[in-house]
């Protein structure tokens, strides 16, 4: 691994509201004073924004400006396909020419946004895209317009990665592209080299995957181009500090990851209802920095000879003495 350093997205530094609290649980900040606080988190370089809002072809000048300024690069341009209502019974998929067509031009301005900030890279989550009761939608029609979406969205910009973000649910009760399987799926379906994939750790854990499982997967295929790094309970998409719940599985993450082809950031998408978000980036940049350290001092010869004689408590005391 040659990763880039550590982003985060803006988000993280916003309002973070939750349907029992829909103004936020914070103050509303400007991009301005968010970028602000982003910037104070020691290591923290790095910063994910999603296109039409709150970066677009308006303030694309002032907000390159106010990234170099901080010392900031961006480390993806995301789409929103998610939040606007028109989208509320699909975007990709939609069997609405209008609205599909309307997605695709989202998805490829998003694009362009990245390559003019230099980033390589733009994510794509059709949150949207799913169902929620049976017989609401075609499948079948509707596997065929994502497939027909997302190879010309890929080949709109070859020189810009469209990396696809699964997850299992929410806000639809059934996503389509739901699992690490799919999402690879559809990214050699398109045909196209610039698709691959974002591993979401805590979407991993919603899906009863392991992550570094899938991790390997990916980096065998070189399809692994984003990471969002999180913590959950496995029961929903909880957004947490990085390695406060599943300490083992994610140590296991950092290990497959330091010795993967991955060159990318490694980005935090966390949601601090209550806590301060600049504190809980720095706590999760030391917690992976910490793990990065563990595995670091892995005899590998010694891993996989135990690994060959799937000596699981075995394998677990050497990774506890190396603490």
């Amino acid at each position: 691994m040659n990763y880039k350093g550590y982003s985060t997205g803006i988000w993280v530094f916003g309002k973070t509201p939750d349907r029992f609290c829909v103004s936020g649980y914070k103050v509303d900040r400007s991009i301005e004073k968010s970028l602000d606080r982003i910037a104070s988190v020691p290591e923290l370089t790095g910063v994910m924004m999603h296109y039409p809002q709150p970066i677009n072809e308006n303030n694309i000048n002032n907000i390159k400006k106010m990234l170099q300024d901080r010392g900031l690069k961006l480390a993806s341009c995301d789409v929103d396909l998610f939040s606007d209502p028109i989208f509320n019974c699909g975007s990709l998929m939609s069997e609405n020419n209008t609205l599909r067509k309307k997605a695709i031009e989202y998805s490829k301005k998003a694009m362009d946004i990245a390559e003019y900030l230099g980033a390589r890279d733009m994510n794509l989550w059709p949150g949207q895209d799913g169902f929620d009761y049976p017989f609401q939608i075609n499948y079948s029609v509707q596997w065929d317009l994502l497939i027909t979406s997302l190879t010309e969205i890929a080949n709109y910009n070859p020189r810009v990665n469209l990396s696809l973000e699964y997850k299992l649910r929410e806000p639809r009760t059934h996503s389509t592209i739901y699992s690490s399987g799919v999402a690879l799926y559809l990214a050699h379906k398109t045909g196209c080299s610039n698709v691959g994939v974002t591993l979401d750790l805590g979407h991993s854990f919603n899906c009863k995957e392991s992550p570094a499982n899938v991790l390997a997967l990916l980096d065998k295929f070189n399809k692994l181009f984003i990471l969002h790094l999180n913590d959950n309970y496995r029961d929903w998409d909880d957004d947490m500090a990085v390695g406060t719940v599943h300490f083992w599985e994610t140590i296991e993450f950092i290990y497959y990851l330091n010795i993967s082809k991955y060159d990318g950031w490694l980005g935090l998408d966390i949601f601090p209802y209550r806590e301060d978000a600049a504190e809980v980036c720095d706590f999760s940049i030391k917690n992976i920095q910490t793990m990065l350290k563990i595995v670091n001092r892995i005899n590998l010869n010694q891993l996989h000879r135990i690994q060959k004689e799937a000596n699981a408590i075995e394998a677990i005391k050497y990774i506890q003495s190396l603490m």
